[in-house]
Formats: C-alpha cells, sequence, structure tokens
C-alpha cells in the first residue's frame, strides 16, 4: 500500500498526484456504503472502448483486429485460462505474467506515470484499498461489470471491484493429533499459554491480507470481548496499550511468541505432515486445502468464533487506456465463465479452498459452504484509514 512505503520496505510504490476521474459500472456503479470517496465518473476513453454494448462475437471480430492482450495475473494458474481463450479465440494472442500483487501495483504504477500503456487486464487483491482509493478514484484502472455476468453476483461483491472468487484466511489443525475435532474454537484460544510458540501465520507486516484481517478485527472489538466473556467466563481486561479488545487480542497473540513466516505453503506443511506428536495450529490461505489430496496432509479448518474473517476476494481491473480493450473485455468474460457460469476460463480458478462468486457456478466438490461461516465485511474504507495505526500497534510490540 502506498501510504505505508516508509513503514514496509518491501511495498514501496510510488504515490501519483493525478487528477481525480474513473469508471463507473455497467449497466450500474456500485459504490462503497459511504460518501467518502465520491463516486468517479468515467473518462471519455473509457465511455469509448468499455461501456459500449457489445454482443461476444462483436468483441471477438474487434479483437481479431487488436490481435493480442497482455494480462498481469497473480495467479499461475492464469497460464492454462490463457491456453483455453486461445483455443476458444484463435487469432489472438494472450501474454500473461504472473507476479506478486505488491510487485504488479509497484510495476503498474512505474509504467502508467511514464506514460507506457502495455498491461490490458490486472488480475490481484484489493485488501487494504489501495486499488480503489489510488488507482480506480485516479482513473487509472477502470471496472467493468458485464451486466449478465454481474447479473448472477451479490451485489456484497462488488462494491469495489469486479470479483472473480473468493479465498480465506482460516486456522488449520493436524487431524491425526486432534481427530476428535479443532484443539481450538475462538481466535481467544491462539492466546492459551498452551499454546505458546505453536502458533504460525505470516508476518503481518509482509502481509497486507493478515494486516487487514488484524484490522477487521480492531474493527469488530465489541464482537471480540463478548467472544472473551463466553470462551472465559469473565469480561475482558485491557491492557494500557491497549485501546480495545482488537488491539487487546494482537497484544496477547504476539506474547504468545508465534512463529512468522512468509509463506502459506509452509505453514500448511508444519500443520498437517501426518505423524507428528505436537504440530503447531497455524492460518493459512484456504487454497492450502488442495495439498490434503495433492500430498496426503492431516489437516482441516476450524469453523472459528466470533467469524473466520474477511473474504479474500481475487479482483480484475482493466486498465486506463488498454491498447486492447476489446480484447481485454473478452478474456475477462472467458474469466469469469462467460455469460451461464459454466465456462471452461473459470474452471482453473474453481478449486478446493476457493469460491465462485457467481449464483450459477458451484463450487468444487468437499469445500465447505460459504453460508456455513461467519464472515465479517470486507470494509475496504475502515481498511484504508486505519490500518497504518494497526501497522504501528503491531511494532511497538516487538
Amino acid at each position: 500500500m502506498y501510504r505505508l512505503k516508509a513503514i514496509f520496505a518491501l511495498m514501496l510504490v510510488v504515490v501519483f498526484a493525478l487528477t481525480a476521474c474513473g469508471s463507473p459500472a455497467a449497466p450500474a456503479t456500485p459504490t462503497p456504503n459511504s460518501a467518502d470517496p465520491a463516486p468517479v465518473t468515467p473518462t471519455s476513453w473509457a465511455e469509448q472502448y468499455l461501456f459500449v454494448d457489445r454482443t461476444v462475437d462483436e468483441l471477438y471480430e474487434l479483437a481479431l483486429q487488436e490481435g493480442r492482450v497482455v494480462w498481469y495475473s497473480i495467479s499461475s494458474r492464469s497460464a492454462n485460462i490463457a491456453e483455453s481463450f486461445m483455443a476458444q479465440y484463435p487469432g489472438i494472442i494472450v501474454e500473461v505474467y504472473d507476479l506478486r500483487n505488491n510487485e504488479m501495483i509497484e510495476r503498474f504504477g512505474r509504467e502508467y506515470a511514464a506514460g507506457i500503456r502495455n498491461v490490458d487486464l490486472l488480475h490481484l487483491k484489493d485488501q487494504d484499498g489501495t486499488m480503489w482509493f489510488e488507482f480506480v478514484q485516479t482513473g487509472m484502472v477502470h471496472n467493468y461489470f458485464p451486466a449478465d455476468i454481474v447479473a448472477t453476483i451479490d451485489q456484497m461483491y462488488m462494491n469495489y471491484a469486479m470479483p472473480i472468487y473468493i479465498e480465506l484466511n482460516q486456522w488449520f489443525y493436524n487431524t491425526e493429533v486432534f481427530p476428535d475435532g479443532p484443539p481450538i474454537t475462538s481466535w481467544w484460544d491462539v492466546t492459551r499459554p498452551e499454546w505458546h510458540g505453536r502458533v504460525m501465520l505470516r508476518d503481518p507486516l509482509g502481509d497486507i491480507d493478515y494486516l487487514a484481517q488484524l484490522t477487521t478485527i480492531v474493527k469488530h472489538s465489541d464482537e471480540m470481548a463478548a467472544d472473551y466473556e463466553r470462551v472465559f467466563g469473565q469480561p475482558i481486561t485491557l491492557h494500557t496499550e491497549s485501546p480495545t479488545a482488537g488491539h487487546e487480542f494482537i497484544r496477547r497473540l504476539v506474547a504468545n511468541n508465534p512463529i512468522l513466516t512468509t509463506s502459506s505453503v509452509e505453514i500448511i506443511t508444519a500443520v498437517g505432515t501426518p505423524g507428528q506428536a505436537n504440530p503447531p495450529i497455524g492460518l493459512a490461505s484456504s487454497s492450502g486445502l488442495r495439498r490434503r489430496e495433492e500430498r496426503g496432509y492431516t489437516l482441516d479448518i476450524v469453523n472459528i468464533t466470533p467469524a473466520t474473517g474477511i473474504p479474500n476476494l481475487n479482483v480484475i481491473y482493466i486498465a486506463d487506456e488498454a491498447p486492447n480493450p476489446n480484447a481485454a473485455r473478452l478474456l475477462l468474460r472467458w474469466i469469469m465463465g462467460e455469460a451461464d457460469g459454466q465456462g471452461e476460463g473459470f474452471q482453473p480458478f474453481n478449486t478446493l479452498g476457493g469460491w465462485p462468486v457467481r449464483s450459477n457456478t458451484a463450487p468444487v466438490e468437499g469445500s465447505m459452504p460459504l453460508s456455513d461461516l461467519t464472515l465479517w465485511e470486507h470494509d475496504v474504507e475502515f481498511i484504508y484509514h486505519n490500518i497504518h495505526d494497526v501497522a504501528d500497534f503491531w511494532l511497538s510490540l516487538q
């Protein structure tokens, strides 16, 4: 995130001073739930190239004249999607670049500021609101919502971007050691003495997803306080350093000496490898469930209180002044599974540990229904305006 670059050397990006412009939705503009910031209006480029209705056949005809489309993606699975798209739409070459989230933000920002218009589509996450406040609101990228596709998506997922699918950060435990069920049921359980030095998570100072999660916990401090009383049978007592129950949770978590890493794979491996006597528990990406079948790991997820967390939405934007806007629109539709939600383009993203956002696309067999999980709203505005304070608080505890 741009505003935290003084704290996170790995997150250095450039802040651009541009006049406010942006994109509406088609046919309607989903906007955040508050008046800050004001809804943006389309640029003339977006009005000309993105929000003129076209059939799929018309888009293909125009895309053939462009001949290519450039896609920045945070997923290695995008290569498979590119191959299936080129098979479906011969004559259009997809150039796909697999980039880390922060790397993509920095790279695109530098290119745009230098006047380079190379990329057409950007697939990433916006857990901290950087894309919404600093790219959408300044008109550097546009939200493009095909009417027949967004009609199948819950409005709650469309306040800030075009969603592709949902992942979560979830607590995992070893089912071989704990065959009767999870050894924890509440976020507060990971602060108990028996888990001292046996809790694994990615370092929040290097992982926006985690820091956004902690910021959301602070937002829901009243629920955290109520859950503490349910777990321990008495009201919570806050340390003088903790202004809220959310801050107190963070303080106790840090005091319990968690094992910090940079990789969900490392966490899943440490938790789920069979044959252990005293494995840790770990907070990791829900996609780690795939390794249960792939590697024979003995692990499962915890349906934790007061809430699992916030949805980690994978979202997609079209770059402002994209050189291949028609091919970009066509590829976006392919990625989303086309109008009926059954298209081949979405299949690589529909895996265990991920959930489609569309009502006409079923999750893969074995996925826990999202309705069985309590999720907090992904409040981009709250996170954007408070995440630096939570980062400072975490740092103060080291």
